[in-house]
């Protein structure tokens, strides 16, 4: 029994990595890229945040599991309606838990994304060493000759620019990091579509290799809300005393996150990372939505909906020029399609 059950175990790990091999080689490849700019600018990769993201995950997995369990139940209850329920709904989970090769796929593609975030962060942070911030000006001039020769977020303040409205989309734009843990962390874990899983892991890890680190160093820009401190002038100051204003007594999370952004990059505070194109908060959201829509209506239509939130929120706090959020969604359609290329050849349909 020991001998089959380990021989079962080395075929289901072998399979687990024959079928992220993909994932794996893209991880690799940014890997050794990150290693070699390391090397050159002579400043160690800092393996800290590996540290930092994994007790992060454990302080959330809690609310995972929780919202599965309750979503799992609710499918139960809805869809499928078993004459014994307690028994179907434990039976469910033992599937589940029992599974070795989805429980050791999950777990390997879960960490390959966590390695990734860690070497992804530290070359955003490294851009304004290798770029400075040379496109803002000309970001800023296309925005207003596409929106009428005004700036987008004047045309949003008068719905935007109170209290109520910027406090909720504050909250969502800062509730994004956890809905996109949470999306990757049921991607990973995922036995149903295979070829829809792959898809996805592997058009999420383009989209912030090809955006938020190609692109980003390329066309190195640092936003409306930095505008003036780097010299170029007030366009952008009645958008920020607005917020300033509202935060007076209704608190604006973001405006604290930029400062601390510009103490990393001013004052090589902790915080780094400060970088406007193309918005990643929009290519990965746009990335949750097709993924959304490909596994459920309902779904889709959530993520939609959140995706037009931080939209907005991506103008209305500050943070990026509306072509930065153009681009992403445009980056994110074209990483769907070549993840989609790539699980076509890896996975049976």
């Amino acid at each position: 029994m020991a001998v089959s059950e380990t021989v079962e175990g080395g075929g289901a790990l072998l399979r687990v990595l024959r079928r992220e091999r993909w994932l794996f080689a893209i991880v690799a490849l940014h890997a050794a890229a990150t290693f070699a700019l390391a090397a050159w600018l002579g400043q160690p990769v800092d393996y800290s945040t590996a540290g930092r993201l994994f007790r992060l995950f454990l302080r959330v997995l809690p609310l995972f599991l929780l919202a599965l369990l309750v979503w799992r139940f609710l499918w139960m209850a809805v869809r499928v309606r078993p004459g014994r329920p307690i028994h179907w709904f434990l039976a469910d989970l033992g599937r589940i838990l029992l599974d070795p090769e989805r429980i050791l796929g999950g777990a390997v593609a879960f960490l390959l994304v966590l390695v990734f975030a860690v070497n992804f962060t530290y070359v955003k942070g490294a851009i304004p060493d290798l770029v400075p911030f040379v496109w803002d000006p000309l970001f800023a001039g296309i925005d207003r000759w596409l929106h009428g020769g005004t700036d987008p977020y004047r045309l949003l303040l008068p719905l935007l620019g109170n209290a109520p409205a910027t406090a909720f989309i504050n909250a969502m734009y800062h509730h994004w990091l956890f809905i996109t843990y949470f999306t990757v962390f049921v991607a990973c874990f995922s036995a149903g579509d295979m070829r829809l899983r792959a898809t996805f892991l592997v058009a999420f890890v383009l989209v912030w290799v090809i955006g938020g680190n190609l692109l980003a160093t390329v066309f190195s820009s640092a936003g409306p809300v930095f505008y003036e401190r780097l010299g170029h002038g007030a366009d952008f100051e009645p958008l920020m005393d607005r917020l300033r204003a509202i935060n007076e007594t209704t608190r604006v999370p973001a405006l604290a996150v930029q400062d601390m952004l510009w103490d990393g990059y001013a004052n090589g505070g902790a915080a780094k990372g400060i970088s406007a194109m193309p918005s990643m908060h929009m290519a990965s959201t746009v990335l949750l939505m097709l993924y959304g829509w490909a596994c459920a209506r309902w779904a889709g239509i959530l993520l939609t909906a959140f995706a037009v939130v931080i939209l907005l929120g991506t103008v209305h706090l500050g943070y990026h020029y509306a072509i930065d959020s153009y681009a992403g969604a445009l980056i994110a359609l074209a990483c769907w399609k070549a993840g989609a290329w790539i699980a076509a050849r890896s996975e049976p349909a």
